[in-house]
């Protein structure tokens, strides 16, 4: 019976990948569990410390990790949500829409509320998009902040919003602002995952981790929406729809900028300009910069933990999407008194990383419907950064200060530029 009972919890979990109904902190000095969960792809490890980490997966884990004679606790963070004095304060889905609602009514000309699909439980996937000529379709570089994916790592929802309303009450009052308004593409997501964080849980409503639910490149997976949570979905046709060259996501449970590749050992081929923007964030936030565990605040993320499926390295792959994830606060869902604090903390860095956009070189055609590939090389260090595909006739890619050779080519054309990059950026208008 005893080992009925492991066959049937082995054959459970193996058999809800990405499913993270229970969760747990596991003590582990050596990691030698850690090595073993690592063995079970459908077990989510997270939040790696010196001397534990948290384990989700589907309901059963538990009792498999107790029939295994592993220590465990409840998560610290489940318990914090259970406790009325930290949920106090906080928004319900409705006011953070009507929150929204509002921001965008109030600054028409430079604010547009549109929802990119909806949820299991069919609430608005709302994203703002801030901009001087918010109704057009700009050739300018697109940025994007996408927040709480997990559902109960609530504080980067609460300073999205809190950045929303700064930018749009600085326009035309702030100079640094303003300026990054008139030539930029924003959009800000402050929910990814309503449903959870209404259950104050990580998954979605069917308990689904979001962060796991992308395409993953190392498994030579198709970038394609079979079996995906339609959040998941809602973002995948969202970001083909645009030309989005540099982003980043928050999330909660540490203090840290963790850059790609999270699925990955292998370096990313910017991997030293990515430590720099990451830096650009870490070194404005006091907490951050002085991590006792991250030097300078930042963290590669695979050497921090292996995770398949997230939207990090996706955003890049498919789309030329250069992100980073954010992780706020240690705790993941702190007493809401505590919010303007981090606010205060991130305000700086979170404006300086949104002007890093502007920092590479791109093209936009006479033609808007034209579609193309582009071969990017470092005259510099004499090297291929990547060959990208671009779409509606427009390209930028954000780069390390330097000298560039695009090798730009389509269906009856092909051509080259040299562009130099510099902070403010270069964008220039081709003739076909």
């Amino acid at each position: 019976m005893r080992l009925l009972i492991l066959v049937l919890i082995s054959f459970s979990i193996h058999g809800y990948s990405k499913n993270v109904q229970e969760g747990y902190q596991i003590k582990d000095d050596f990691f030698k569990y850690k090595k073993l969960f690592e063995m079970h792809p459908e077990i989510v490890i997270d939040h790696i410390d010196s001397e534990d980490f948290e384990v989700y997966g589907p309901k059963g884990l538990g009792i498999w990790l107790d029939d295994l004679g592993i220590q465990k606790e409840i998560l610290i963070d489940d318990l914090i949500v259970k406790n009325s004095e930290f949920l106090e304060g906080y928004p319900n889905f409705n006011q953070v829409e009507s929150f929204l609602k509002e921001q965008a009514a109030k600054y028409p000309k430079i604010a547009k509320l549109f929802s990119i699909g909806k949820s299991v439980n069919g609430r608005d996937l709302w994203v703002i998009k801030i901009s001087d000529n918010v109704e057009l379709d700009e050739k300018e570089p697109e940025f994007k902040y996408i927040s709480s994916m997990h559902g109960n790592e609530i504080t980067g929802r609460e300073l999205t919003q809190f950045l929303i309303k700064d930018l749009l009450e600085a326009y035309g009052k702030d100079e640094k602002i303003t300026k990054l308004i008139n030539s930029t593409e924003i959009y800000i997501m402050p929910s990814m995952n309503p449903d959870g964080s209404e259950k104050k849980r990580r998954g979605n409503a069917r308990y689904v981790d979001l962060n796991r639910d992308f395409p993953d490149w190392t498994a030579g997976e198709a970038n394609d929406y079979r079996g995906r949570q339609p959040e998941t979905i809602a973002v995948m046709k969202f970001q083909a729809q645009r030309n989005f060259s540099l982003s980043a996501n928050f999330h909660g449970g540490a203090v840290c900028v963790n850059y790609p590749w999270d699925s990955s050992y292998t370096r990313h081929p910017l991997d030293n300009f990515l430590q720099y923007i990451s830096k650009e964030y870490s070194y404005l936030n006091e907490e951050m910069k002085n991590s006792r565990y991250f030097e300078d605040g930042i963290t590669n993320g695979a050497d921090w933990y292996v995770l398949k499926g997230g939207m990090q390295d996706w955003s890049y792959i498919w789309h030329n999407d250069l992100q980073v994830t954010v992780e706020l606060s240690g705790t993941k869902w702190p007493s809401y008194s505590r919010i303007p604090s981090y606010y205060k903390d991130n305000k700086a860095s979170m404006i300086r990383y949104l002007e890093l956009v502007h920092q590479g070189a791109g093209f936009y055609l006479s033609d808007s419907a034209v579609n193309g590939k582009v071969k990017v090389v470092s005259l510099d260090e004499d090297k291929v950064i990547g060959e990208f595909n671009f779409q509606h006739g427009e390209f930028y890619k954000v780069l390390p200060t330097g000298t560039y050779k695009y090798l730009i080519t389509g269906d009856n054309f092909n051509f080259e530029k040299i562009y130099e990059v510099t902070e403010s950026g270069q964008l220039e208008r081709i003739e076909l």
